[in-house]
């Protein structure tokens, strides 16, 4: 498990007014807490810190978390909120974390092989792409993989089928289906409704025979 360095500067002033001021500098506001550490506010380096978890371990790297007039601590990202947009970190949490006692961290999921399924007309559903694992810090994988080479049409790979580093646990309770290959769904063609012609309502009333043959008696004396 590889470990990253990073600095932090304490924050004496909070609230949203000093969060932005900060982001506009270039610094991301985080907070530490953790093995019995008050919550202490601060602020990284954007670029840093975007580095450290652009690493192979992603955002469960460990890193080791200097602040200033402070001995290096390893520390982990329990949290972080980013923007909805550009995805640019607005806020982090630490957890200060003990290197031999076991964490709780999701882990990503990478389907490996080629499934024959597919080949037969199937179509493969990555369907749970991360899960949960219990295991020390120094243990935890960067990915955890499932073999599709085996699945045909109909089948498909749940959580207790994938095989786990020495050391790593599953969250007890944790069986969701990680991938499946179904068929694919046939389009139906539909049958064009038939337009209904409605009759045709005559709105205005016609005069009765009495009253049609008064009015050409009429116009005929016009005549005269």
């Amino acid at each position: 498990m590889e470990r990253q360095q990073l600095t932090a500067n304490l924050r004496q002033k909070t609230g949203k007014g000093v969060a932005r001021q900060l982001r506009a500098k270039g610094a991301i506001p985080a907070v530490l807490y953790g093995q019995g550490q008050e919550a202490m506010p601060l602020s990284v380096n954007t670029r840093d810190f975007t580095k450290a978890v652009s690493s192979a371990s992603g955002i469960n790297v460990i890193v080791d978390l200097q602040i200033e007039g402070k001995e290096r601590i390893p520390v982990m990202v329990k949290d972080y909120q980013a923007h909805v947009i550009d995805r640019k970190f607005l806020h982090v949490d630490f957890l200060k974390i003990d290197l031999t006692k076991k964490v709780s961290v999701e882990v990503p999921i990478q389907l490996v092989g080629k499934a024959p399924g597919v080949k037969e007309g199937g179509i493969l559903e990555h369907i749970t792409r991360t899960i949960k694992v219990n295991c020390l810090p120094t243990a935890i994988p960067n990915a955890l993989e499932a073999d599709v080479s085996g699945l045909n049409i109909g089948d498909n790979i749940h959580v207790h089928d994938l095989k786990l580093p020495e050391g790593v646990e599953l969250v007890p309770g944790s069986d969701e289906t990680v991938a499946a290959v179904v068929a694919p769904v046939e389009e139906v063609a539909t049958t064009p409704e038939t337009e209904v012609v409605q009759p045709e309502v005559l709105t205005e009333k016609k005069p009765a025979e009495g009253e049609a043959e008064k009015k050409v008696e009429k116009k005929e004396e016009k005549k005269k």
